[in-house]
């Protein structure tokens, strides 16, 4: 997998960029974060942030386990003919653990590819004082689902 680094800054802000109605909240300072930070990839105009979990950590109605993966964000470059789905394979075999995201529920187009990459849906989230319902998507690695709920 290849991380991006501070050379790298400027394309992935701009592929950020074309995806700001879904993700108005992205901020410069985060990405310079995740990029210094070491949790963020780079590759073939895909970009996904992440991070690893250092305790047990509640995502709406499941738990993630100290040391799992949350995948924080996946862009792709509308500019570029490249597969966001292979570039996510490669970073589940990197992360080497469960990766779980949160998704909103109506961002159908996203939980369509996340299931159509192996992640099932498995609890509820919100955001917004509760205004705004989430899902939450596991792609599991590591142990039995039923410990996961």
């Amino acid at each position: 997998m290849h991380h991006a680094d501070l050379s790298d800054f400027e394309e992935v802000k701009n592929i950020f960029y074309q995806y700001r109605d879904i993700f108005p909240h992205i901020r410069t300072d985060y990405l310079t974060r995740q990029i210094e930070g070491g949790h963020c990839i780079f590759k073939d105009g895909v970009v996904i942030t992440y991070n690893f979990y250092k305790r047990p950590q509640q995502i709406g109605t499941v738990l993630a386990a100290k040391f799992d993966c949350i995948l924080h964000q996946i862009v792709k470059d509308t500019n570029k003919y490249t597969s966001a789905s292979s570039v996510l394979k490669e970073f589940f075999e990197y992360a080497k653990t469960d990766v779980w995201l949160s998704v909103r529920r109506d961002n159908v187009v996203a939980k369509k590819f996340y299931e159509k990459n192996g992640m099932k849906l498995v609890g509820e989230c919100s955001w917004a004082d509760e205004t705004l319902p989430g899902d939450v998507y596991l792609y599991q690695r590591t142990r039995s689902l039923f410990n996961a709920v």
